[in-house]
């Protein structure tokens, strides 16, 4: 089921009939927790999916070709299906390389937000996921990647922060959160002037604050899995593979079982700051441009 609220995006709202349900919905969320339904301080739902039907629908496009600086895959839109009430990210390892999946969200791109995605990821050393939101002018940076994982075993999780700074240099920040990410979590990122926080399970693990790093331009959400994770693992200064002990199998899924996409409501956000709500909690990371 797509719920829409209002006219914020475009869909149609319906909610289905159980008499005619889609062969492809699941009775239950597949991963024991069902999405939200209501608001939240400072945050209107105005978006939710649970892919309870069999084709991706009007608020979603499948990504084709290869991904941006990364030549080690294509996205292919048969890589990416709906069943049992799961959006499957799938990656294949085909004779001449791989082929995963990837879609976006655009017509529910905003500027500011709550964005959560209830998500799983089979263990490979040869798939990464990423979870992030991508700017609508297509000019990048900025870039906010609130859940991406090189980790072969599914036990690391990063968030970065890509922004253009005061010399007019692109520029990134990350930070590193262990965890059994082949396990279904919820990863989600919450983002506001001069404010970027990312959640999973519904609190804060980083937070970056700063009027230069986080971006004010509209964005969209984008969920990708892409070939070349050992390759990226030496990109982002991290350990490279060795071959020893890891998975490396030739079909796997990223799995979604919902997302939920909330608007800023400023006036509620601008007291709830002042009241120091947002202010960093002791063992968040704080992500810098140092």
């Amino acid at each position: 089921m797509v719920m829409v609220a209002g006219c914020a995006a475009n869909g149609s709202g319906d909610v289905p009939n159980p008499a005619t349900a889609s062969p492809c919905a699941a009775e239950n969320s597949p991963s024991g927790v069902e999405s939200p339904v209501a608001d939240e301080q400072g945050w209107t739902l105005r978006f939710t999916d649970d892919f309870n039907r069999c084709d991706l629908g009007e608020d979603w496009s499948a990504y084709t070709g290869q991904p941006g600086g990364n030549p080690n895959s294509r996205w292919d839109a048969s890589m990416v299906t709906l069943d049992d009430g799961v959006l499957d990210l799938r990656a294949s390892k085909q004779t001449d390389g791989w082929i995963t999946g990837g879609v976006s969200n655009y017509p529910v791109t905003q500027q500011y937000g709550r964005w959560l995605v209830r998500m799983r990821a089979d263990p490979s050393a040869d798939v990464s996921y990423h979870m992030l939101l991508w700017p609508q002018n297509e000019t990048w940076p900025p870039e906010i990647d609130f859940a991406e994982s090189v980790s072969g075993d599914r036990s690391e999780m990063s968030a970065f922060l890509h922004w253009v700074d005061a010399d007019g240099a692109n520029a990134k920040t990350n930070a590193e959160i262990n965890g059994e990410f082949s396990q279904w979590h919820t990863v989600g990122v919450e983002w506001g002037p001069g404010i970027v926080r990312y959640l999973i399970d519904g609190k804060v693990w980083a937070q970056a604050d700063s009027g230069t790093m986080v971006p004010d331009t509209p964005m969209w959400l984008a969920l990708q899995a892409e070939a070349g994770a050992c390759e990226r693992r030496v990109d982002w200064g991290m350990s490279p593979c060795t071959g020893v002990g890891e998975l490396h199998p030739d079909e796997l899924s990223v799995q979604i079982d919902w997302v939920a996409v909330y608007g800023a409501d400023m006036p509620t956000l601008e007291k709830m700051y002042e009241q120091g709500e947002f202010d960093a909690a002791p063992g968040t990371i704080q992500l810098s441009d140092g």
